[in-house]
């Protein structure tokens, strides 16, 4: 059975604190692994404050819904003593700057969560944000940044063999 949407998009925006190997984004996903970024990577702390930046504009659109538009979900970090995942978290919804939601990718570095499970964060645990318009996938810094690691010629693969998945970046 191919994988859903949401499983593919959290496994290849899935965010770890030490660099991957060399296999490219596009078998990752298809293994249902995690891609891994230093954790002082310059890109992935500009996609963070970039995408913290919007973050209002998101969740205002997030609480209105528009018709057009599916798949709403916010990447935040959890942490296990001194080590720290990044996850996706779908069906969220937030109150006084707290929020709630489902976490949507597997943990592989942190025990403390599992696939699933609800968990409640506050805004500022927030590290990104992404949906769907139409099939055109909106936000997703974290994911720009992970494909600017990627040779050109991979990361159009890999836009063609994940339609929508891909960001404009």
């Amino acid at each position: 059975m191919p994988p859903t949407r949401d499983l593919i998009l959290a496994l290849i925006l899935a965010l770890c604190a030490t660099p991957g190997g060399a296999q490219t984004i596009s078998d990752k996903a298809r293994r249902d692994e995690v891609v891994k970024v230093p954790q002082d990577d310059p890109d992935m702390a500009a996609a963070m404050r970039n995408a913290r930046a919007t973050l209002p504009n998101f969740l205002a659109l997030a609480r209105a819904t528009p018709p057009s538009t599916t798949g709403f979900s916010v990447k935040v970090a959890v942490s296990d003593g001194s080590l720290t995942e990044y996850f996706w978290v779908v069906q969220f919804e937030g109150k006084s700057g707290q929020y709630s939601g489902r976490v949507n990718n597997r943990p592989r570095t942190v025990h403390n969560v599992t696939f699933g499970q609800v968990i409640t964060f506050p805004e500022s645990d927030i590290v990104d944000w992404t949906y769907l318009e139409g099939k055109k996938m909106k936000g997703g810094y974290t994911t720009c940044a992970i494909m600017k690691r990627e040779p050109r010629d991979e990361a159009s693969a890999f836009a063609r063999q994940f339609p929508g998945f891909a960001p404009a970046c």
